[in-house]
């Protein structure tokens, strides 16, 4: 290394030094001028989030009390929540000493510019007003959407939550509740139950149609009226297909269907109602037909 190119590497490294020192001396002066300053702003960014997790529990339960449609209630206390904490944010940052005029435009900006690249989630956001407009389930309810089915435990800005019968919890974009069908099993008061039942052909198929309407009429959370509906509907390959409609509570529907299914079988069973299994028909050349059931 000859003696220009070590002068030049010694005056780089001691620029360096120099800039690392004003660097350290503004710092420090800035701390001095604005450290308090610093401080309070971000005791009211910590403490305003606080509030405003607060906030959102406790209008929850103000709305609760006040019977507020609680499809409403997840929806509202989020956006209160959100609210809050960008009023919180603009305070820090005036108390620091970022003008906060030209943060709220600049918010409004960037709120146009991530609108705008995340239609997305205002899709959602449209889609969770419309759901508590139109109402087409309401929290409570028990629904099948967007190939998942659950109860409906809360409607939120983006997302409604739901819970299986697992308890597992299912989050569905509200977008897809809107665009897609969705069955509301809980919508009416009443429900029916449709039943199919296949009995074999050497089964008594008056007997088993007797037998049902009898396990109906004496299960108490059945209606009379409208009266169950018990026929022979169809001849299928290795049965006959008994089809049964009858009406119950939608709150008692599957304790019902648990018991009906219960003594149905019971019942057949103890008149020699055969219940047929699947069965595969093998024709072999040069002997008789034989049928195997499995």
């Amino acid at each position: 290394m000859n003696e220009s190119t070590l002068e030049v590497v010694t005056e780089e490294i001691a620029n360096t030094v120099n800039y690392g020192f004003d660097f350290m001396d503004a710092l420090k002066a800035m701390l001095i001028a604005y450290g308090g300053n610093i401080i309070i702003g971000l005791l009211i960014l910590v403490i305003g989030i606080y509030i405003a997790k607060k906030g959102r529990n406790i209008s929850k339960r103000l709305m609760k009390r006040s019977n507020v449609d609680p499809s409403a209630v997840g929806f509202i206390s989020q956006i209160l929540y959100f609210i809050i904490i960008i009023m919180v944010v603009i305070a820090a940052l005036g108390r620091v000493g970022v003008p906060t005029n030209s943060f709220v435009a600049a918010i409004g900006a960037l709120g146009l510019a991530v609108g705008l690249s995340l239609q997305n989630n205002l899709s959602n956001f449209a889609s969770g007003i419309l759901i508590l407009i139109f109402k087409p389930f309401k929290v409570g309810d028990f629904i099948e959407a967007a190939g998942v089915s659950g109860t409906v435990d809360e409607i939120l800005i983006m997302n409604t939550v739901l819970y299986a019968l697992d308890n597992r919890k299912i989050i569905v974009p509200n977008s897809k509740l809107t665009s897609e069908n969705v069955s509301n099993f809980s919508a009416a008061e009443n429900r029916k139950m449709p039943l199919t039942l296949d009995i074999s052909y050497e089964s008594d198929y008056k007997k088993a149609i007797e037998i049902i309407k009898a396990i109906f009429k004496e299960e108490i959370d059945i209606f009379d009226d409208p009266e169950p509906v018990v026929v022979l509907r169809e001849f299928a390959d290795n049965s006959m297909r008994i089809f049964a409609l009858p009406w119950v509570k939608n709150q008692n529907f599957w304790a019902v269907h648990g018991r009906v299914m219960q003594r149905i079988k019971d019942e057949f069973d103890a008149n020699n109602i055969e219940i047929p299994y699947p069965q595969t028909v093998i024709h072999v050349k040069g002997e008789n037909q034989v049928i195997h059931k499995r």
